[in-house]
């Protein structure tokens, strides 16, 4: 067959090839790195009784009647619920296999992105520097899954890399409104991403030659994330997920932080793999000079400054998770941020083709093997082992360990953390305290020597309370998303840290306490806001001291709290619940000692004595 006069087969480009390989070969890692360490943690179950109340009609809450927004990721645990009415699935199946696909898509299109930006090397082979980087690091893989919004957030973050690369290019028009509504979402993927957003929807406006087309940049992003807002503070009373007021970080733990940060960076010898990575795109940027700015001018809408945003963004990140102290699990906090500064160099040109000079193909060759091999020792000798864990957790190993699984095997949905410790025999004494209507449950040690056993103690309800305003059996287990996910709707599961209880959310922070658990509803407080019978508690829980909460309970500054969630949500008390939230909500604290709510004559009165 003759070929028309004047027809050349299309050239292949090397780029473009190269960085859809990439692509793919991220996905695959991530796809099967991803599933070999797939787990559940149990703060990745907690959203699942949110999910479970929402499948109920209940509404977005963790427990029925009660309006706590649980779970700091406002579109992860909707979209969970999505899903489920789809697929009739087990909550937990679902919820691995989001986290996973997500966590898939945002190395593909963080690798597309990249692609793009260095579109002008199109004679140069692509290799996926920092993907690589970003896969080895077993944190990476292990909250591929988990049950958390990891990889949603990682998603948000490689699509606005993306847009905003699109952006810089200039040709398509729909990029800028499509990522103005793409910013304004970061506050509803999670709040620590407005951050992100925030700047990217700033640059956006500022990159428009007239007032009105700058304005036009905040028409489009501003709408949904408010919409939300004005829901939050009507429905729960408060302008932030719940957990932002039990996680408050208003003070600075320089020090902790720190510590976090190099419990990161040191097992994984990350400083080596900054150095090989800066070295490569340094001398990357000396092969090519395009996208250069005008001399003496900022062209806002550049590669450049699509670099810039990530980076400083991810950087500032950084430095408000030290401050603030990090984490309790090691290297969760981080990754966000290690993923933002890896997306611009997520694919890096590495091979000229068709270049003969050594000088040329050395150096990116070299680069890249060095890469590989950090990553093969990296993946090959970083598990941790089995052991007991203090300060920062591996939180994978600990509840490996905790549920007695083999190493290599951790939990992968409720069930399997009923063999934890703290969950000895809690399906049996919960279905008998629901039999018996018991007031509340409490968590209990049996022993401490040889090993630590654990147990649940019904105590009994009271008899002067109307049915029709009894409390319903509360507990206060020593972690909430087993308990969540196994307990009925019925039962209000709550907590001492303040993940799901406002009560315990307002209370002290205790000095040098575990980071984001560092407050603590004391038993009688417990006892006080359930309806167990105070004269038939067992002799170890201070009964003064649960009299005396009972009476604080009443005071008007807590009746405000509690209306704010459990009141019935009328158009007056949304709009109360706006006003609450911009006022007293803000700085509501309380003091963790009953006493300091009296007078001594008053307290001799409530005792009588």
């Amino acid at each position: 067959m003759t070929k028309p006069r004047g027809w050349h087969a299309p050239a292949l480009n090397p780029a473009l090839l190269s960085t859809l390989a990439s692509a793919i070969v991220l996905a695959v890692f991530a796809a099967v790195g991803g599933w070999m360490r797939r787990w559940i943690a149990d703060d990745g179950l907690i959203v699942l009784r949110t999910v479970r109340n929402l499948q109920a009609g209940n509404g977005p809450v963790f427990n029925a009647g009660e309006r706590v927004e649980a779970n700091t990721s406002t579109l992860w645990q909707y979209l969970i619920w999505i899903v489920s009415e789809i697929l009739p699935m087990r909550l937990e199946v679902i919820v691995l296999g989001l986290a996973l696909a997500c966590t898939i898509a945002a190395v593909v299109v963080g690798a597309l992105g990249a692609g793009h930006l260095y579109r002008g090397a199109a004679t140069w082979v692509f290799a996926p520097v920092g993907g690589i980087v970003y896969l080895a690091v077993p944190p990476a893989r292990d909250f591929a899954t988990s049950g958390l919004e990891w990889g949603l957030c990682l998603l948000w973050l490689a699509v606005a890399w993306f847009l905003l690369v699109l952006w810089a290019d200039g040709r398509w028009p729909i990029v800028l409104p499509v990522l103005a509504v793409w910013a304004g979402l970061s506050w509803l993927v999670r709040p620590e991403l407005a951050l992100y957003g925030g700047v990217i929807i700033v640059v956006l406006a500022l990159a428009q030659t007239s007032v009105r087309r700058a304005a036009g940049v905040f028409a489009w992003a501003i709408p949904l994330p408010l919409a939300y807002e004005i829901f939050r503070m009507g429905y729960y009373g408060l302008i932030t997920p719940h957990t932002a007021v039990a996680k408050s970080a208003s003070d600075s733990e320089w020090g902790t932080g720190w510590a976090y940060f190099v419990d990161f960076l040191h097992p994984y010898g990350l400083w080596i793999a900054a150095v090989l990575l800066i070295a490569l795109a340094v001398w990357q940027a000396r092969q090519r000079r395009t996208d250069a700015p005008a001399p003496g001018r900022w062209r806002w809408a550049s590669g450049r400054t699509a670099v810039a945003i990530m980076i400083g963004c991810a950087l500032l990140h950084i430095l408000y998770i030290i401050r603030v102290g990090g984490d309790f699990m090691h290297g969760r906090m981080l990754l966000i941020p290690f993923f933002a500064l890896l997306l611009p160099v997520m694919v890096l040109p590495i091979l000229p083709m068709g270049e003969r000079r050594l000088a040329l193909r050395a150096p990116g060759v070299a680069g890249l093997c060095l890469v590989l091999v950090w990553g093969g020792v990296v993946v090959v000798r970083s598990t941790p082992p089995c052991g007991e864990p203090s300060g920062v957790v591996n939180e994978r190993e600990f509840w490996t360990c905790n549920t007695k699984r083999i190493p290599g095997n951790p939990p992968k949905n409720a069930d399997d953390f009923l063999a934890a410790a703290v969950m000895q025999d809690y399906m049996p004494v919960l279905d008998g305290a629901i039999a018996h209507n018991d007031a509340e449950l409490q968590p209990i040690v049996l022993s401490e020597d040889p090993v630590v056993i654990y147990s649940w103690m019904p105590l009994a309800r009271r008899t002067d309370v109307e049915p029709s305003e009894a409390e319903p059996l509360t507990l206060y287990p020593t972690v909430l998303g087993t308990p969540g996910v196994k307990t009925p709707l019925d039962v209000a599961v709550r907590d001492s840290v303040g993940l799901a209880t406002p009560l315990a959310a307002r209370m002290p922070r205790i000095p040098g306490g575990r980071v984001g658990h560092d407050k603590w509803l004391t038993v009688p407080w417990q006892v006080a806001a359930s309806d167990a019978d105070i004269s038939r508690l067992p002799d170890w829980i201070d009964r003064d001291q649960a009299t005396l909460a009972r009476e604080a309970l009443k005071k008007p500054e807590v009746q405000e709290l509690f209306a704010t969630y459990r009141d019935p949500l009328t158009v007056g008390r949304f709009f109360a619940n706006i006003r609450f939230a911009l006022t007293t909500g803000r700085t509501l604290s309380f003091s963790d000692d009953p006493r300091d709510y009296f007078t001594p004559e008053e307290v001799r009165e409530i005792l009588g004595h």
